[in-house]
């Protein structure tokens, strides 16, 4: 009996920590499923998850990682990725282990430690080239070819990215192909191929221009005016640049105001003073260090261009400045980042510390907790065997209970007779008010059916009939002339005993009606179209119009709350409706 205790409240405490652990699961599961489309949704789910029990697992540390790089958010540490690398590094799964890899390479990338970034680039190819994943294989190769771009060795680079560019065109997507065209693009001009360079480029505007990315043909369209900057034909870079001007407002106000300086450089180098000074001025900024550099040695381009030596002279020495100021910040950002390395280092090994007194505190929790549920479970003992001997006097009790109970149920036998025999009456009275609900549906068909027959008949309706006919008959020449005042009344009449009084209803809700117009919603009443009502009020059908606006929206529906004439008219005599 003890035993079987202690297994029941062990299920319980499993099932709970379950239905836990399965929430984080899907929401992991989600974050992961957005990664790539919307890394925004990402993050906010994998925030949401953040300070759980979930947050050290090796899955939640691998999305968390990627989703904050994705999000521009630089990583001041490797201790997230650890957690992932630890686990994926040695599973047997191929995906994850690139994946990890991959995003690992990445954060050392931006931790600037190339060669470990390097080395991971090589542990993910290998189980990449397993799996049928282009996506995974797509940005390894980016991401190899970026590296060693900025490492300089442009030759592998370009081998590299244009293994992406391969995989980026079985993904069939645009945006990663001209991502992959321009950073090839960049490797073949430094390498002074400026024939492939530029093919590459015209691919990347063409793809451009088809899908209408102006931010990526801004960017384009200078690197292309660059390409020939660089070989002297300043002409063909100011035709490029000046293609770019037009998508300058999507870039970036850093980007915008670069091309605006650059294409006053080319301008100085097709000899127009001028306006070079006009696009250097437009991109002037003093803001930061590097803006004042790039404005002063545009300034001392342009005075030299224009034989002003002793102020091409002053901004030039206004450059150097500049370029020294540059450098003491390169070199203290780099000391800063060996200092910020050196405190990660510290803070990981005081957190190493504190994980392991923190487990050591976790077991002296654990052994407390042991304890507590064996004095629980001997309490528990002890209270159950006092309640057996209880249940069994109440056992007792139950027995005199349920003999009560037997005789109620007898009781609530005959009641339940009771109430089938008055049910079966109800039955029948239902029946029997179907069958009156029935012939009296029966006798209104047959009261229209009579009306219908009574109005057909009327000599009015006849004549209208064969105006109507008449009308619709193009060889016939003469047609019916139209009702008399008689008529009116005779039709009037019958329009009357046939549909409840239909002509006094209106009279009554709208006494502004003229006897016209009383004669005009009886014709409609009848089922008339426009063409029908212009050949029996032998009016135009421009005329026809103005009536039933005037007689809408003045006399019958001046609030305007039906869309037509017909239906305000159908509106105000529902009754009559009802009763056909």
């Amino acid at each position: 009996m003890r035993f079987n205790y202690i297994i029941l409240i062990c299920l319980i405490i499993f099932v709970y920590s379950c239905a836990d652990n399965t929430t984080n699961d899907r929401l992991l599961q989600l974050a992961d499923q957005y990664m790539i489309s919307k890394p925004d949704i990402s993050l906010q789910i994998l925030d949401s998850i953040n300070g759980t029990n979930d947050e050290k697992s090796p899955y939640f540390a691998l999305l968390y990682t990627q989703a904050k790089y994705r999000n521009y958010v630089k990583a001041n540490n490797d201790s997230l990725i650890k957690v992932a690398l630890s686990y994926y590094s040695t599973c047997n799964d191929s995906v994850m282990k690139a994946r990890t890899y991959l995003v690992a390479a990445q954060i050392y990338d931006e931790l600037d430690r190339k060669d470990i970034a390097l080395n991971f680039i090589h542990k993910a190819i290998i189980p990449a080239e397993k799996i049928n994943d282009n996506w995974i294989k797509c940005y390894i190769y980016y991401l190899w070819g970026a590296i060693l771009q900025d490492a300089a060795d442009t030759d592998e680079s370009s081998e590299k990215l244009e293994l992406s560019l391969y995989f980026a065109r079985e993904l069939n997507d645009t945006s990663i192909i001209i991502n992959r065209l321009y950073e090839l693009s960049y490797n073949y001009i430094a390498e002074k191929d400026y024939a492939t360079g530029l093919e590459r480029l015209n691919l990347a505007i063409e793809l451009a221009q088809q899908t209408k990315s102006y931010k990526d043909l801004a960017i384009l369209y200078g690197r292309k005016s660059l390409a020939f900057y660089m070989l002297g034909n300043y002409r063909e870079a100011l035709a490029q640049i000046n293609n770019a001007m037009p998508y300058n407002k999507y870039l970036s106000r850093k980007d915008s105001l670069s091309e605006l300086n650059y294409k006053g450089k080319v301008l100085i180098m097709n000899n127009m003073p001028d306006s070079a000074q006009y696009y250097i001025n437009q991109s002037k900024d003093t803001s930061t260090i590097y803006n004042q550099n790039v404005y002063y040695n545009s300034m001392s381009m342009l005075k030299e261009s224009l034989g002003d030596y002793k102020d091409a002279l002053k901004y030039e020495k206004m450059h150097s400045k500049c370029l020294l100021q540059i450098a003491a910040e390169i070199e203290n950002d780099k000391i800063a980042e060996l200092n910020r390395q050196y405190d990660s280092a510290r803070t990981e090994a005081e957190n190493n510390r504190l994980k392991i007194e923190n487990q050591r505190k976790s077991i002296l929790a654990l052994i407390s907790t042991i304890i507590a549920i064996t004095v629980i479970f001997a309490t528990y003992a002890n209270i159950a065997r006092h309640r057996k001997k209880a249940r069994a006097a109440m056992q007792q009790q139950l027995d005199r209970f349920n003999d009560s109970i037997k005789q109620m149920q007898q009781h609530e036998n005959s009641i339940m007779a009771m109430q089938l025999k008055a049910r079966e009456e109800a039955m029948t009275y239902a029946q029997s008010l179907n069958d009156k609900e029935k012939e009296l549906g029966e006798a209104k068909k047959l009261l229209t059916d009579m009306r219908n027959y009574l109005l057909q008949n009327d000599k009015a309706v006849k004549k209208i009939y064969e105006i109507l006919k008449a009308s619709g008959n193009p060889k016939k020449h003469a047609k019916p002339a139209p009702l008399t005042d008689d008529e009116i009344a005779e039709l009037t009449t019958a329009i009357d005993s046939c549909h409840d009084n239909f002509t006094k209803k209106l009279a009554e809700q709208f006494p502004a009606l003229t006897q016209t117009d009383i004669y005009m919603c009886c014709l409609i009443k009848l089922g008339l179209d426009n063409p029908g009502l212009c050949a029996i009020l032998d009016i135009s059908d421009n005329t026809l119009r103005k009536r039933k606006y005037r007689l809408k929206h003045e006399k019958i529906d001046p609030d305007g709350r039906y869309p037509s004439l017909e239906e305000a008219i159908l509106a105000t005599t529902k009754a009559t409706t009802h009763d056909e």
